[in-house]
């Protein structure tokens, strides 16, 4: 097939995954694998970095660590001494690929959110709350389990397990091209094939503390149908309905608790936002003597953008809007559920989305969009309500991320964490509740596929280099060899200053970038240069952060 004529990538995974492998095409992909290993191995830039001392390669082999697989959370967390607190139903609403300015209540004209505008009018919206990877399985990875991607080695989204050859190759080549800078197409590779066994999930902690658990929707950590031990079965879920990938996969499966149901949705996509609140509002239904802990992963909205035929053409947003007018519909159907059982004040309600929007959807102003560590990417809705708790009608400014939610969730039901791993994450509920005014952290991170590329500590955002994800970029990594190497090439500024010294500014400008969020959230102007020593003192703790990791890359104890 011809790759100059992938050019759209809305349609590219469909023309990949739909078209036949001839002898020919399987000889030519082949052909062009090989030279794009050459040229990665002859090239500058496509290597880890260890200018400046530390060593970035990481062992895939620590992320099998069949020794600690084995260890229940009843042997490395404990309940807290005198816990006398009542312990909170606890639901949590991720959607994917939804954008910051997405919603009603944070500035969309084009779509309407009533119920989830609703949530935000009864509880707390966070306006600095990220994601902890600005891609789906990462982010999803660290929403369980509290650690940064590096940690799980779930680093980048999940490929399905299946034999089709031209899927396998293209995966190959494209990944190769992307790195050198050769194809703009969103390719890379997972440090691990899923979530590993020795991680400890929100859900198998809150088994501890008598919860029910129930995942619903996405699960995209580990193709189960080819790979067993990636079941949300085996990360502390007592019931399961949903798809083992992502929807844009081919193939992606149904399952309902262990059976397979339809081995490859394709495109028959519009019942399944409909289906997943019917199986949610019967989880609260089934529970509501015991507390529990929901986690309802919707597929929306994530391209393709299938609604139902009742939500077609009910937005101004597009097929993108009319699926977000849909998840809105089910955020009412489980409000009203929580509230026919007498739940609703005595359940904790988060909203969020995994990443920002891909190739629609609005970052809300943010500059940049999913895969990006500029805010559009990493910057996204969270709303909590908890009657009683959570003072209606507040908003938190303060940073903080989806890994917070496993320490958070944790403290509220009387347990302690994990004795022998670093989590990352730090209970939030008092900003939630608004008892405390400060972010409890002192950085927070931003990770694209193996690399660390961005770090932000109190209202500076500082970013070391940017990948290629996705359209709009306009400068391109140094890292990538082909257009890192135009990138250096290309200056156009050139001559002596009015000091006398010769200069060279590139057209495209020049990494680092620094942004001071609070005064230019839209991090469009770069500062570096009027504040060098804040640019340094953020690198500093970007490189302290690492020389840690990479001497203990999964945080054991």
């Amino acid at each position: 097939m011809a790759y100059s004529n992938m050019l759209d990538g809305e349609n590219v995974w469909r023309s990949v995954m739909t078209e036949k492998l001839t002898r020919r095409e399987a000889l030519k992909m082949t052909a062009l694998a090989a030279a794009g290993t050459g040229a990665a191995l002859l090239l500058p830039g496509c290597s880890e970095s260890m200018e400046d001392g530390i060593d970035r390669e990481i062992d895939r082999d620590i992320y099998r660590d069949t020794a600690r697989d084995t260890i229940k959370a009843k042997d490395i967390i404990s309940e807290k001494k005198g816990f006398a607190g009542v312990k909170p139903n606890v639901v949590v609403i991720c959607c994917d690929d939804m954008g910051y300015g997405d919603l009603g209540c944070y500035g969309s004209k084009a779509i309407k959110t009533p119920n989830i505008d609703k949530l935000a009018r009864e509880g707390v919206r966070f306006t600095d709350f990220y994601s902890c990877n600005a891609l789906c399985s990462p982010s999803r990875a660290g929403l369980l389990t509290g650690r940064y991607p590096h940690r799980t080695g779930v680093t980048f989204p999940i490929w399905p397990k299946d034999d089709n050859p031209l899927r396998s190759a293209s995966r190959v080549f494209g990944t190769m091209m992307a790195k050198l800078g050769a194809l703009d197409l969103p390719f890379g590779e997972s440090l691990n094939d899923g979530l590993p066994l020795s991680e400890i999930t929100i859900a198998e902690a809150l088994k501890l503390a008598g919860y029910k658990t129930g995942a619903i929707g996405k699960w995209h950590l580990g193709d189960f149908t080819k790979q067993p031990e990636y079941h949300p079965f085996k990360h502390g879920f007592d019931f399961f309905t949903g798809f083992n990938g992502s929807n844009d996969d081919w193939p992606s499966a149904f399952w309902r608790n262990d059976k397979e149901i339809t081995a490859d949705i394709q495109l028959d996509q519009e019942k399944y936002t409909g289906l997943f609140t019917e199986e949610a509002v019967e989880f609260i239904n089934e529970n509501k003597k015991e507390p529990f802990f929901l986690y309802l992963a919707h597929k929306d909205p994530h391209q393709p953008c299938i609604p139902s035929k009742r939500f077609r053409n009910s937005s101004k947003g597009g097929r993108h809007g009319d699926v977000i007018q849909e998840v809105d519909w089910s955020v009412g159907e489980v409000m009203k559920a929580l509230k026919e059982n007498g739940l609703d004040n005595r359940t904790l309600v988060i909203f969020t989305s995994d990443n920002g929007p891909w190739f629609n959807g609005s970052p809300g102003g943010n500059r940049g969009r999913k895969g990006q560590s500029y805010e559009g990417g990493f910057n996204v809705p969270m709303i909590a309500r908890y009657p009683g708790k959570i003072p209606a009608g507040s908003v938190c400014r303060e940073p903080s991320m989806n890994i917070d939610f496993f320490p958070t969730f944790l403290g509220l039901a009387g347990l302690n964490l994990p004795k022998d791993r670093i989590i990352d994450g730090k209970n939030i509920f008092g900003l939630m509740s608004g008892r405390e005014k400060k972010s409890p952290h002192e950085a927070l991170f931003f990770f694209h596929e193996n690399d660390l590329e961005g770090v932000r500590a109190g209202d500076w955002k500082y970013l070391r280099y940017m990948n290629h994800y996705v359209h709009p970029i306009v400068i391109d990594n140094p890292k990538r060899t082909f257009s890192g190497l135009v990138t250096k090439k290309a200056q156009i500024y050139t001559g002596k200053d009015s000091s006398g010294k010769e200069k060279t500014i590139p057209v495209m400008g020049s990494w680092p970038m620094l942004y001071n969020l609070k005064t230019d959230k839209g991090e469009n102007y770069n500062v570096i240069d009027t504040y060098p020593e804040t640019g340094e003192k953020m690198l500093q703790i970007m490189t302290d952060w690492e020389k840690k990791f990479y001497k203990n890359p999964r945080g054991w104890k």
